[in-house]
């Protein structure tokens, strides 16, 4: 469909030294305790545990890969927040 964009939700995956990435996302992926999980704009308020696995978050540039280690994700309408002990980019 020509000019449609999926609805945007804020991201921010912040480590324990540094925040490493802050801005518009369509969507994340991630593997948490219970398996794997997606999030997109307007999810339900939720609270994930995350296991030591890549963490995709898609935005309209691309798509950006992280790997995530003792991490939790918060998820409130259209805000995600994603804290985690190690974060490297990458898979």
């Amino acid at each position: 469909m020509a000019g449609y964009s999926l609805a945007q939700m804020n991201v921010r995956l912040i480590g324990a030294e540094r925040q490493v990435f802050s801005g518009e996302a369509t969507a994340l992926y991630a593997q948490g305790t219970e398996g794997w999980f997606g999030i997109l704009s307007r999810h339900a308020p939720a609270i994930f545990a995350l296991e030591d696995a890549p963490l995709r978050i898609v935005t309209d540039s691309g798509e950006h890969v992280f790997r995530v280690r003792a991490g939790v994700v918060h998820v409130r309408r259209d805000e995600v927040v994603i804290l985690a002990d190690e974060v490297s980019e990458g898979a």
